[in-house]
């Protein structure tokens, strides 16, 4: 069963009170019938059809449970996806989780001051121009849509890039500092 299988499983209202009663103890068809408070018919019809897509097992005589083994290899399936959408959405593996296009979604703490310079350092350089210089309104309508997440403000990003030394403000314009030799 693929993740989204699993989702179209449990958006039939029927299907997700069976799953919810098994998963909340009922094991006996007695025991799902009294949880879901669907009539017998009803009830015998979910069940049947989830047991013929793995999702209930049998778990000794007269009782069922979930497959674990079935939930298990969903969420697998389903963490790979993301962990794929996400190395597609943004290749460069330092920047992933900080970084969404061009929309700053965190920052790293300040303990790790090698990451944060990073992620920076991507934003910094791909909003200016080396050797061009830029009045403090222009850098912060520059950055604001970096910040449309919400993770940091325009005011606070333009400080924390100075603050690194990643632009420099002199007589009231910054500039992209140039790049250490060793940066990646």
């Amino acid at each position: 069963m693929t993740p989204d299988e699993f989702t179209l499983v449990l958006s039939d209202p029927i299907l997700r009170r069976i799953f919810s009663a098994v998963a909340l103890g009922s094991s006996t068809s007695s025991e799902i019938l009294t949880a879901s408070g669907l009539d017998t018919p009803m009830a015998a019809k979910a069940i049947g059809q989830m047991t013929r897509n793995g999702l209930l097992v049998p778990a000794g005589r007269g009782r069922l449970a979930l497959s674990e083994g079935l939930l298990e290899a969903v969420a697998e399936t389903a963490a790979r996806r993301r962990d794929e959408e996400t190395a597609a959405e943004q290749p460069d593996a330092r920047l992933r989780g900080f970084v969404r296009g061009r929309v700053l979604v965190s920052l790293p703490d300040e303990a790790e001051q090698e990451a944060r310079h990073s992620v920076l350092r991507h934003m910094a350089e791909a909003t200016f121009s080396p050797g061009e210089e830029y009045d403090e309104h222009t850098v912060t309508e520059r950055l604001e849509p970096w910040c449309e997440s919400g993770a940091l403000d325009a005011v606070s990003l333009r400080r924390a890039l100075v603050d690194l030394d990643i632009l420099h403000r002199q007589s009231g314009l910054y500039g992209l500092t140039a790049a250490p030799a060793n940066a990646a």
